[in-house]
């Protein structure tokens, strides 16, 4: 038998735009309306626990898909006491770990107590029940342990069904799961821990750079170790030079900033030095950007080769203006 995974809406006809549609058209009169069946699980995966629990293991991509968050397999058949819990997984962008309990046929409390064990000496911190048919108590259990649970527990309820396309019992067969008990902000959860996950790639990116060009020019390293920002500032003549990683705009950067420190804007000497090395860095056409992708760790030996180069072209200009003694301006009357 074929599996068709979970996946989106398929396209009709009727999604189809004009032109397609008339290109299309010849071959109306080819569509065949089919009945989905539904199949016994069993059909399939004749045991739970030496068939299904095997397969999801190794499939764990679609039901991630339908609740939204990564799933890395830790282990199955985990031993909590005399019992031993189908699945456990991890969330790679928190680290935190997921209880996947498998159940054929009608959920039960044998199966409810078990959950509750297996998350007390697993130490998960989301739950997902799997089975074919949810009993209306049992939908109350999920949802009363999501009310009155503190973040970042979270209990999931969630069906399973096998479709078959048409009556021809060998047909492609198609796997469905359906979220029927979820915390209320659940969705707003993942997003949020989403979020934090693209915020914490690219902190760890940054660190790796500024670590990288710390290691290779020891001498530049003006800022604490363990820096996780953006940009780097280096202190000279009174100015500080910001080096700076612009992920999405694929490159580096150098400038002279328009603070001492952040809050401190400069004052009139220090304006006009940073005015004057400007436009000396303009004449001289000095490079303020170099164009690459700082995601690819190929490039950081070049970033860091640029960021030393440019760094010093800027400390030669900005100290070669600072010994300048402005001319006088005409006094007024």
């Amino acid at each position: 038998d074929r599996i068709i995974p979970p996946s989106g809406r398929p396209s009709t006809f009727l999604d189809n735009s004009p032109l397609e549609n008339q290109l299309l058209g010849n071959h109306i009169m080819t569509l065949q309306f089919e009945n989905l069946n539904e199949v016994d699980i069993r059909s399939m995966w004749p045991h739970e626990a030496h068939h299904f629990t095997p397969w999801l293991a190794e499939h764990l991509d679609h039901l991630s898909q339908v609740i939204g968050i990564p799933l890395d397999l830790e282990d199955t058949e985990v031993a909590v006491d005399q019992f031993s819990a189908d699945i456990l997984a991890r969330n790679p962008t928190d680290d935190t770990l997921i209880l996947i309990e498998n159940q054929y046929g009608t959920t039960d409390h044998d199966h409810l107590g078990k959950i509750l064990t297996y998350l007390a000496g697993l130490e998960a911190q989301t739950v997902v029940w799997i089975s074919e048919r949810f009993t209306d108590a049992h939908r109350s259990a999920i949802r009363w342990l999501n009310e009155h649970t503190n973040d970042p527990f979270a209990f999931l309820g969630v069906q399973l069904k096998v479709w078959r396309i048409g009556d021809d019992p060998a047909s492609p067969k198609t796997l469905r799961f359906e979220i029927v008990e979820k915390p209320n902000d659940w969705d707003r959860q993942v997003r949020a821990r989403r979020v934090i996950s693209e915020r914490s790639a690219v902190s760890d990116l940054y660190h790796d750079i500024w670590a990288h060009y710390g290691e290779r020019y020891p001498e530049d390293a003006t800022w604490s170790p363990g820096r996780r920002h953006s940009n780097v500032y280096h202190p000279i003549q009174g100015l500080l030079v910001s080096q700076y990683v612009a992920t999405s705009g694929g490159g580096v950067g150098i400038y002279i900033a328009n603070f001492v420190r952040k809050g401190s804007p400069l004052d009139a000497e220090t304006t006009e030095l940073a005015e004057r090395s400007r436009a000396a860095l303009k004449t001289h056409d000095v490079e303020n950007w170099l164009q690459c992708d700082p995601k690819d760790r190929a490039n950081w030996q070049q970033i860091a080769d640029w960021f030393h180069k440019q760094l010093g072209v800027y400390r030669e200009v900005i100290e070669a203006e600072a010994t300048q003694v402005p001319e006088p301006g005409i006094p007024e009357n």
